[in-house]
């Protein structure tokens, strides 16, 4: 009975061993136990009891430590080293959820619509959305620990990037800090000893925070775009007069069918996002990479707001065929403010982000040729 209960303990430990070492490990093992079997035996003068031979193994250890000890690799999902990170981009991602659940929720009720069940809703939408995210941020740095990939900020960073370690590591100590601040016209150091508004003015100029966020940012937005991500808009049932909006014909609009048209520019433009602050992470340094990249996400933002102000389902609506046809759009919104013309809000939208693709495009050109000497000095520690 006591050596059946020895390979029934040591059946579950190979298990859990590495294939090519399993065999090995396992007469090492058995050997051990048997002598220290052996062993009780001769103290006590007898054969071991059941109870006895199973509080032996028991004090040898569970088989998933035991095994432990012989594996190789990392053993956790999210290693030390890229907990920061993952802390960072997952209280990043949280708020995004929170502050995407509060706007569904204002206009719901503005809306007229019952405030219990829009409460439930955005509680709802919150609740799966965050745990969505909190997945998403597990799995993508589970792989980087199974995979080797290297951070090359652990290498080359300055001491301007360590900043976005303070809002990694909040806590509600922290926010109530924050927030006893914010009730004051003082910048005081707080019990944290944190200046917060000068903390949250350096995560922006943080290298790694920009990054994280910026991945973040595009990890939300892609998979809302794709359907796995429901932020709840799809059941506002808005009242714009209430709202002192004019959609024009806009809630006529197809959507489904628009969503279909333009599903692969938007997943393409998203993931040139995280590609961009893929590279500020991994390679820091990479400015002409960085730059490179800049471009085609300069030119993807232009190619969309041209294509859907031009040859889109929604052209006719938003689009424009002069620029003496966007300032008449434009005088007649000042004019008449209220309500809101919606379409001429889209344009606008369109407008700037065209303009904000050329201007990005041009930056990248630029780091491109330069290979942006002056974040390169940055990074070395040269310049702050």
């Amino acid at each position: 009975m006591i050596m059946n209960m020895l390979e029934d303990y040591l059946r579950a430990v190979s298990r859990l061993l590495p294939r090519s070492k399993r065999d090995d490990i396992v007469a090492e093992l058995r050997d051990e136990i048997l002598t220290r079997i052996e062993t009780r035996e001769a103290e006590l003068g007898r054969s071991l009891r059941d109870a006895e031979a199973e509080q032996l193994l028991r004090d040898f250890g569970h088989p998933i430590v035991v095994a432990a000890r012989y594996r190789d690799g990392p053993q956790y999902g999210v290693g030390p080293a890229l907990y920061p990170y993952w802390a960072f981009a997952v209280r990043f991602a949280v708020i995004i959820q929170l502050c995407v659940s509060v706007i569904v929720f204002v206009v719901k009720a503005l809306s007229g619509g019952n405030i219990a069940e829009a409460f439930g809703s955005a509680i709802g939408s919150g609740v799966t959305g965050t745990m969505t995210l909190i997945g998403f941020a597990t799995v993508a740095a589970w792989l980087a620990e199974r995979k080797g990939i290297n951070i090359d900020y652990l290498n080359t960073w300055c001491v301007q990037d360590l900043r976005f370690l303070d809002f990694a590591f909040w806590d509600w100590t922290d926010v109530q800090d924050w927030m006893a601040q914010m009730k004051t016209t003082k910048h005081a150091t707080a019990t944290a000893g944190f200046d917060f508004s000068h903390d949250f003015r350096a995560i922006g100029q943080s290298t790694t925070g920009r990054g994280i966020a910026i991945i973040v940012g595009g990890v939300v937005l892609i998979l809302w775009w794709v359907g796995l991500l429901r932020f709840g808009f799809a059941t506002i049932s808005i009242d714009f007069a209430a709202l002192g909006l004019n959609p024009g014909a806009l809630p006529q609009v197809d959507w489904p069918a628009f969503k279909a048209e333009m599903f692969g520019p938007f997943v393409a433009y998203f993931a040139a996002l995280i590609t961009y602050g893929s590279v500020i992470l991994i390679h820091p340094a990479g400015i002409r990479l960085r730059g490179a990249i800049d471009i085609v996400i300069g030119a993807l933002a232009v190619i969309l707001a041209a294509w859907i102000g031009m040859t889109s389902s929604i052209a006719p609506l938003v689009g424009v065929d002069s620029v003496a046809q966007l300032i008449e759009r434009v005088l007649a919104f000042v004019a008449h403010p209220v309500p809101v013309p919606l379409e001429t809000v889209v344009t606008l939208i369109l407008t700037f982000t065209a303009i904000g693709g050329v201007f990005r495009a041009l930056g990248g050109l630029w780091d491109l040729v330069s290979g942006g000497y002056t974040e390169r000095g940055r990074l070395t520690g040269q310049s702050a």
